[in-house]
């Protein structure tokens, strides 16, 4: 198989749609998943969580139309069009999601999809939720050959430890991102039109930027990183990234620390 044919099957195919809707079991009611879009400098969605049927019937408009694509109602692809409130391209391979474009060529750029922080081995049309399920667009590039998997990847962050932070403060922050060992996956014996992805492992990396209170510093082997809090009580925001990398677009949904007892 051709290099392009490969990444179009597996890398760009996390991000198609297929006509079916029978393409996997349908989930036995309702649900709420929680949809997320990380743009390619900046978050374009928070966490939203919507409401997506039982895979019964057909995804329609967030205002009740017949969508362009015939796909089920408890599909990815009816979580984004409820989440971003229609203001993606709704395309079976999908470019435009809130106004930012990836297109494969010239740069090899594209819309990376996760489910549960899993490199997606279904397309959005195709990809069935149950209750509880998340959904992340990823703005990335294609990693390297041979295997060609993106730097950008779902990371998350927490505070090690518990108890009050005081004025002025230190914390130490945990970084865990899950990264893909294989996007081109194995043949469904049960499925011709499938390839099964391996589960992305988590893992603890170093090098990534956390910022918040009144530093920024860098996640050791570990994946830590400790940071000074503001001198007066209140909210203070940490996040994570990779500023101004070409290739490392991932980023955290920002967590929000009380420093001191009041206001929080």
């Amino acid at each position: 198989m051709k290099h392009s044919g490969s990444i179009r099957r597996a890398a760009l195919g996390a991000a198609c749609a297929v006509a079916a809707i029978a393409a996997a079991p349908f989930a036995a009611q309702a649900a709420d998943v929680t949809v997320r879009v990380e743009g390619q400098t900046g978050a374009l969605l928070a966490p939203t969580s919507v409401t997506i049927g039982s895979g019964s019937g057909t995804a329609l408009t967030w205002d009740g139309r017949a969508m362009p694509i015939r796909c089920a109602d408890d599909s990815v692809y009816g979580a984004t069009e409820k989440a971003t409130v229609g203001n993606w391209d709704r395309n079976p391979y999908v470019e435009t999601i809130i106004r930012e474009r990836h297109t494969w060529s010239p740069n090899e750029e594209y819309w990376i999809l996760y489910h549960n922080n899993d490199y997606a081995d279904w397309g959005a049309c195709d990809l069935h939720l149950r209750d509880g399920d998340t959904v992340l667009w990823q703005a990335g590039k294609s990693g390297p050959s041979p295997d060609f998997i993106p730097d950008s990847v779902p990371i998350q962050i927490a505070r090690v430890g518990s108890g009050t932070i005081r004025p002025g403060g230190t914390v130490t922050i945990q970084l865990t991102a899950w990264r893909p060992t294989d996007i081109f996956g194995t043949p469904d014996p049960s499925d011709p039109n499938h390839w099964i992805i391996p589960p992305s492992p988590s893992s603890t990396p170093s090098g990534y930027t956390i910022s918040g209170g009144t530093s920024t510093r860098t996640t050791n082997a570990s994946g830590q990183a400790t940071i000074t809090m503001p001198s007066t009580a209140g909210w203070a925001t940490v996040g994570a990234s990779v500023p101004g990398s070409s290739s490392n677009w991932s980023r955290a949904v920002p967590l929000r620390l009380c420093v001191g007892t009041s206001p929080c």
